[in-house]
């Protein structure tokens, strides 16, 4: 099993945009966490980082462009047949809403590695579950109120079918 439970599904968005950057379909980054540092120090040809922290909450896990608006996701891996609504954060949930509101494309992939299967999560959907006060989203919720995405040739993901 993989230790950092999201590293596969990082993996396969990771090869996806680089697939659709490739071929030109669409072009999207993996955000970076702003970190400041305190202290550098210079050595041998090296810079080696002694202090360093981070300095402003992330939005969202990937940006970009597809097909001339602008686009956001956050990806989101799931070990239980649950996703655990404390796993994303509000902050996140008011940037998704906010690209959305102004005519972006905003959404949350989630991966379920009990059953090997990937859904495209609208914000629709998640902000009635958060507003009627759920802590969770059962497997079946999702699979009944999402988009199911699948594993295409060669190993990418396609979030915008």
């Amino acid at each position: 099993m993989i230790k950092n439970r999201g590293m596969f599904l990082e993996k396969i968005i990771n090869k996806t945009i680089s697939y659709f950057w490739t071929n030109n379909y669409a072009f999207i980054e993996k955000k970076t966490l702003d970190i400041s540092f305190n202290k550098v120090i210079h050595q041998k040809n090296h810079l080696i980082i002694n202090k360093g922290y981070i300095s402003k909450k992330s939005t969202v896990d990937y940006i970009g462009m597809f097909n001339g608006a602008f686009v956001c996701f956050e990806a989101k891996s799931c070990n239980e047949n649950r996703f655990d609504l404390s796993n994303i954060k509000e902050h996140q949930i008011q940037y998704l809403n906010l690209i959305n509101k102004n005519g972006g494309t905003a959404f949350v992939v989630l991966f379920f590695s009990t059953n090997n299967t990937f859904f495209k999560l609208n914000l629709q959907f998640l902000n009635s579950c958060i507003s009627k006060g759920f802590k969770s989203i059962s497997y079946e919720e999702i699979k009944k109120n999402s988009k199911q995405l699948f594993l295409e040739f060669p190993g990418i993901l396609n979030i915008f079918e």
